[in-house]
């Protein structure tokens, strides 16, 4: 009798397991930011959860844009049909302007059948008001009749054993602010003379450099780079009406 009560009680706790799951499996998806470290963060240096930080300053002239390829994540089951999702601006979170600042390149959002991942590109442009101060925008994922809103547990940073990030929201901020090296007044200066934003900015755009430490640039590799500044300053004059001057009037001279 003892061994029957037993296997009847067993096959109750295996039917209350197997009606969990079954419910379980036909709960509504749910739809998140999925940001791999790797492939995203790593290539925004010094942005933190939730907020991904563009910088211009150390990149050359010609960069005038970064596209944002953002993963859009779902939870559940796969459909055999295209789902649309929410992802719209946060308006309340930036000054940036949209069509100026950035855009958003797809304009309708769909997770295709038989997928669990899809891409939304935003296109963030090198303007020149990022040169005085950051502009920022945010997008938010949000839920529809199609999906529930957010991961099933909150992983907003990244973890040791995680090389993913899941996320609702999205605060990107973009400049182009350059700031003085801290030792060009102690070692730079004895190379490439008075220092100028101007100037800063021709170097980085012929050497492909922001800093330059002694410990890394030696004499003779400065020496190197102050002649190759100074050929294509020369070069720079002949082909344009006026010498290049500073942000203060003054020719440029290494």
């Amino acid at each position: 009798m003892k061994r029957l009560l037993i296997i009847f009680i067993g096959c109750l706790m295996f039917a209350a397991c197997k009606k969990e799951s079954l419910q379980q499996y036909t709960e509504k998806s749910r739809v998140y930011l999925s940001l791999r470290r790797d492939s995203l963060y790593s290539k925004f240096p010094l942005s933190t959860a939730g907020n991904l930080i563009i910088d211009y300053a150390p990149q050359k002239s010609t960069k005038q844009k970064d596209t944002l390829r953002l993963r859009i994540q779902i939870s559940g089951s796969a459909a055999n049909s295209d789902r649309a999702f929410v992802f719209e601006r946060n308006a309340s979170i930036g000054t940036a302007k949209e069509g100026t600042d950035f855009d958003l390149l797809d304009k309708s959002f769909l997770m295709p059948a038989g997928k669990f991942n899809t891409i939304v590109r935003v296109v963030v442009y090198r303007n020149p008001n990022m040169a005085k101060q950051p502009v920022t925008f945010a997008y938010n994922v949000k839920a529809n009749e199609n999906f529930e809103l957010g991961p099933d547990r909150d992983t907003i940073g990244f973890t040791n054993n995680s090389a993913v990030m899941n996320m609702v929201a999205l605060r990107v901020t973009a400049k182009d602010i350059l700031v003085k090296p801290d030792n060009w007044e102690s070692y730079i200066k004895t190379y490439f003379g008075v220092y100028s934003e101007v100037k800063h900015r021709f170097v980085i755009d012929i050497t492909g450099l922001v800093n330059f430490p002694a410990a890394t640039y030696p004499v003779g590799r400065m020496n190197t780079f102050r002649n190759t500044l100074r050929t294509a300053l020369t070069k720079y004059n002949t082909e344009h009406p006026e010498k290049l001057k500073d942000e203060n009037g003054i020719e440029i001279s290494f």
